[in-house]
């Protein structure tokens, strides 16, 4: 699928069922429920959708980062609290992946020594 092109319906039917509660990104039953036959392959579909398959998982990490936060500083407010290690690196996870995680710097110190080179003229 180009950049230009928007999906079809029965596409579109698929791209919202796969990240539906039903679904939970199970490519087959997506779709299933967007009308595709059982015989359609699933690479078929996913080669053909692959970009606004990225885009709305995306969109779904996107949509978790608040949830994600917010269970941090639940554990920031409730250290006892059960499976916290678990949900910590599982929050952390969606945050990095959204782009909200911890920033790494990266300091580059180059020391470049510039030679010119000059060359005599060419001989005809």
């Amino acid at each position: 699928m180009t950049e230009l092109s928007q999906p079809n319906t029965k596409q579109q039917l698929f791209l919202d069922a796969l990240i539906s509660e039903e679904c939970m990104g199970d490519l087959r039953k997506a779709m299933d429920l967007a009308g595709y036959s059982r015989t359609t392959k699933i690479s078929h579909i996913a080669s053909s959708l692959r970009h606004e398959i990225r885009l709305i998982t995306e969109t779904l990490l996107a949509m978790y980062a608040p949830k994600a936060a917010f269970a941090l500083t639940n554990i920031l407010d409730n250290p006892d609290q059960l499976n916290s290690r678990h949900i910590i690196t599982a929050a952390k996870e969606v945050l990095d992946r959204t782009g909200l995680g911890a920033k790494t710097q990266v300091e580059l110190d180059v020391n470049a020594h510039s030679a010119v080179v000059i060359l005599p003229p060419k001989s005809p």
